[in-house]
């Protein structure tokens, strides 16, 4: 898969042993799971024929290629009635997450995007009007409007308020963007601390990380490694306390998207952390929760042990030490 992956994302010619029907079906299903099925397809056209796969499973790559492309197109046509129409009235927009970033890869339409994450700083209202909703409910951090079928989230914030990192992250963003950009997209500091936090919050909320936000990741790296500064990466990393994550997704993305990007990786890395990020991304071994029905002692002992097993990836959270505690204490209580 990762073979394949980097073929398609360098536009090279993936170098592989022949592979069964049965193994092409698996690589399909995972691709699947993963989200990178129209991305690996741009990969299989480019093998000779007698390597690509056969049958139904070749069927199934080209339909569901052709969905991803044809749910993109729709969604940029969306996109651009609604930033031709901020635009006409003057309001300012800033596009994140996946259409964003889709810009970024070989093949844009390759990219899967699930809704359209936009922004009107300073006008969340008036954003909601523009996109036929004013009385849109607010969910987190933003508003969900549907728009011929498509999802647009309208953000009031850039990120969750659960721990200090991500309000500091937060005012970083905001203090970068006090002159709004014209092209519609965050400046490239701005945008990196964006993405870490959004990567490392996929990984604090379900102890998951889509191999997808991974790829993200480090597409962006490799588009802006003559924009961005290292040292001063690893200086507003410092402030906002996540240098140790920023190391691990930058060597973990430069490996899964055959780039070097070891330029921006200033300090050790823990290698035995590397190949157990590296196993949970890739294997989806997700940890199951602790069953609610245990009574309150051994409850608490599921929660202990189960905590001190995943130790390791906690110095990669946007949560200090007592932030976990306290919001563990308050999980046990609730039975959350």
């Amino acid at each position: 898969m990762l073979a394949l992956i980097r073929g398609s994302l360098n536009s090279t010619v993936p170098n592989l042993p022949q592979i069964s029907y049965k193994e092409w079906e698996g690589l399909y299903w995972l691709s699947r799971k993963h989200g990178v099925v129209t991305i690996i397809n741009d990969a299989i056209e480019m093998l000779p024929a007698e390597q690509q796969p056969q049958g139904d499973i070749a069927i199934s790559w080209t339909l569901s290629a052709e969905r991803t492309r044809f749910h993109f197109n729709h969604q940029a046509e969306v996109l651009n009635s609604i930033t031709a129409k901020a635009d006409e009235e003057g309001l300012r927009w800033i596009l994140i997450k996946g259409m964003s970033l889709a810009r970024l890869y070989p093949v844009p339409s390759s990219r899967a995007c699930g809704d359209i994450d936009i922004c009107f700083p300073n006008n969340y209202e008036k954003g909601n009007v523009l996109l036929g909703n004013p009385n849109a409910t607010m969910d987190g951090k933003h508003a969900e409007i549907v728009i011929d079928g498509v999802s647009i989230e309208n953000h009031l914030h850039f990120l969750d308020d659960h721990f200090i990192s991500q309000l500091r992250a937060e005012r970083f963003i905001w203090k970068s963007i006090r002159t709004l950009p014209d092209d519609g997209f965050l400046p490239p500091m701005a945008n990196m601390v964006y993405l870490l936090m959004h990567t490392v919050c996929h990984l604090t909320a379900k102890y998951k990380l889509p191999l997808r936000n991974i790829l993200d990741w480090g597409m962006f790296l490799k588009a802006n490694i003559n924009n961005l500064n290292p040292a001063e990466c690893h200086k507003v990393m410092r402030k906002i306390g996540m240098v140790d994550s920023f190391n691990i997704l930058t060597c973990i993305s430069g490996e899964f998207i055959g780039t070097d990007l070891s330029s921006f990786v200033i300090g050790d890395i823990r290698q035995d952390d590397v190949t157990r990020l590296r196993d949970l991304i890739l294997t989806k071994k997700y940890l199951e929760p602790v069953p609610k029905n245990l009574s309150l002692p051994h409850y608490i002992k599921a929660r202990y042990l189960r905590n001190r097993e995943r130790r390791w990836l906690y110095r990669y959270l946007p949560s200090t030490r007592i932030e976990r505690v306290l919001g563990i204490i308050i999980r046990i209580f609730k039975r959350d």
